[in-house]
């Protein structure tokens, strides 16, 4: 993101103005074509289970009238009188009915109903037994209505072994209970001849089940689905609906029911949501026309306008180009009152202006230099100083002295150090003998109410630092510290201490003083409080090195204070070869 966006501040005005105006007119047109698309996707769906519901429902009525048929047969065998003589009453010359009406009625029934591969009577009347139309009920010990105690009169429907039969008992006029029954009429169907109207549908992947009143499976179709599912293992409740949907082995499914009320049964059609395809292209290439036609007509209006617009700015810039070049003496003004314009003329404005300013500020540059001069010439030069000490510290010897002596001496040496020659650094070692040098006069001021310890690491002797970085610091402590003291209290004492903390250098400088507040310890280093100046101090130390470096106290009132400073390792000459890089 950040790499689009430096390459976009770096283009052309124009070519940014080309941009924007092409997003902000994509945008909307993008928006408004998916929208239509999904609309009209969704339209497209709706209609395409609209039309595959009015299929299912169209195929379930075939069966179902199919399935009247057979229903029409077999109550024409189960209510026929004569049937119900042999069957149930066992009533009759069964040689001569049997030859006179059975053979040739369910001879009729199989040559006119190709679908109907088998039609039985099964009964446990073994005296009337012939061919393949009356057989032993034994042979059906292994179905399933043969080993129920009350058959119903209705027709049953049941599949096995991949063949589909439909059942029903004979039954007395008087439609008494007759236990076990005597006779029940067997159909076996072609399964393919009265479902073939389920090859109509056309989906991609789809599986149909067809059950009975029980929820029994008659029926089951897969076409191109990926797994095999347990479909019948679903709860009857999550198809009770027309049209719904349900979630199995991590998929989604719709499927569609249709009742067919003569056999009982209910189909189910069902295929994965994803299979039910839309024919969107039309949409597509509708929206694709639009968004071009319309990017057309944008793209002469933004050539039109961008070169209108940009043609001002790029007058004003190459003017801008001769003023950066060094001519400052161009004539620019506009008359045209837009942004623009008002842009042209503040900047022939700010020209004279400079102008201006630089004829006033050419004069007094002269001024000042002169002054300047003047002041330089009228300062003290330092060996004017150390000479005034030297003789004083002779005349002091003249007279013997001493202390007189040493102090001039201790205030030499101290200047000497602080002045560095103009120098910003100082090795470690000569600042600690400024430190020394100063702590020295201020102790002979202080009639040697103090002491001064100095515990410095000698490897440290040998690095450089910025030159009157302890003095401030010392007189501090002094002031704030050790003159604030009680009479009678414990006697002052400034600590300085210094140590190497991996690639730093590390002081720290502690009195034994009243200390001060925390707040008043942050407030000394982050403003210029009046009588501390350790704000300097920090500022210098930072600047050169960074802000991970500077000044810390650590304080609380009644307790003493500690100022540590760091600083990295260095030399004078690592800081001079880094500057002259």
């Amino acid at each position: 993101m950040r790499t689009f966006l430096a390459y976009f501040q770096n283009l052309r005005f124009k070519q940014k103005l080309f941009i924007s105006y092409m997003v902000v007119s994509i945008i909307p047109v993008v928006v408004l074509g998916m929208f239509s698309y999904h609309q009209a996707s969704s339209f497209l769906l709706q209609q395409a289970k609209q039309n595959l519901d009015g299929a299912i429902s169209q195929i379930a009525e075939t069966i179902n009238y199919r399935a009247k048929q057979h229903e029409a047969i077999i109550n024409s065998i189960t209510q026929n009188v004569v049937f119900k003589r042999i069957f149930i009453s066992n009533d009759g010359d069964f040689p001569v009915l049997y030859r006179d009406y059975v053979d040739p009625f369910f001879s009729n029934i199989l040559d006119f109903n190709r679908d109907i591969l088998q039609i039985s009577v099964f009964t446990e009347n073994q005296s009337i037994l012939r061919g393949e139309y009356i057989l032993p009920l034994s042979l059906t010990s292994d179905l399933k209505w043969a080993n129920q105690r009350t058959q119903s009169k209705e027709t049953q429907w049941n599949i096995k072994n991949g063949k589909l039969f439909a059942t029903r008992p004979f039954v007395s006029e008087e439609e008494a209970q007759l236990g076990k029954a005597p006779a029940v009429l067997f159909l076996s169907i072609d399964a393919d001849s009265l479902f073939q109207s389920l090859d109509d549908i056309k989906t991609n992947a789809y599986g149909i089940l067809i059950l009975d009143r029980d929820g029994h499976q008659i029926l089951s179709k897969n076409m191109h689905m990926r797994d095999e599912l347990p479909i019948t293992s679903l709860p009857s409740a999550q198809l009770k609906e027309r049209i719904g949907s349900f979630t199995m082995q991590g998929a989604d499914y719709m499927y569609i029911t249709a009742d067919m009320a003569e056999p009982g049964w209910k189909l189910v059609y069902f295929t994965p949501k994803n299979g039910i395809s839309v024919d969107a292209k039309s949409i597509v290439s509708a929206t694709a026309l639009i968004v071009l036609v319309c990017l057309a007509g944008l793209l002469l209006i933004i050539w039109m306008f961008s070169n209108t617009f940009v043609k001002r700015i790029i007058k004003l810039n190459k003017k801008m180009m001769i003023v950066e070049n060094g001519n400052l003496k161009i004539d620019v003004s506009s008359q045209s009152r837009d942004e623009i314009g008002q842009l042209t003329n503040r900047f022939g404005n700010m020209l004279v202006n400079i102008n201006t300013l630089i004829e006033e500020v050419y004069q007094s540059k002269i001024t000042q230099k002169e002054a300047e001069l003047k002041a330089l010439q009228t300062q003290i030069n330092p060996h004017f100083l150390y000479n005034t000490l030297s003789i004083i510290n002779w005349k002091a010897l003249e007279i013997d002295a001493m202390e007189i002596s040493q102090i001039t001496n201790t205030v030499s040496r101290f200047y000497r150090t602080v002045l560095n020659k103009g120098r910003d650094f100082i090795p470690v070692r000569n600042e600690l003998e400024n430190a020394k040098d100063y702590m020295h006069i201020q102790s002979i001021m202080h009639n040697y109410r103090f002491d001064f310890i100095c515990e410095v690491d000698e490897a440290l002797l040998r690095y450089d630092m910025i030159n009157l970085i302890f003095q401030p610091i010392l007189e501090n402590a002094l002031e704030h510290g050790i003159d604030k003291l009680r009479k009678g209290s414990a006697r002052g004492c400034i600590t300085l201490r210094g140590y190497r903390s991996g690639d730093d250098l590390e002081f720290c400088i502690e009195d034994n003083g009243p200390g001060m507040s925390q707040e008043m310890a942050v407030e000394v280093i982050q403003r210029n409080s009046v009588g501390y100046g350790l704000k300097n101090v920090h500022d210098r130390i930072q600047i050169r090195f960074g802000q991970s470096y500077g000044l810390r106290i650590e304080s609380a009132l009644g307790h003493r204070t500690r100022v540590f400073l760091n600083f990295p390792v260095y030399t004078a000459e690592e800081i001079s070869r880094a500057d002259s890089e």
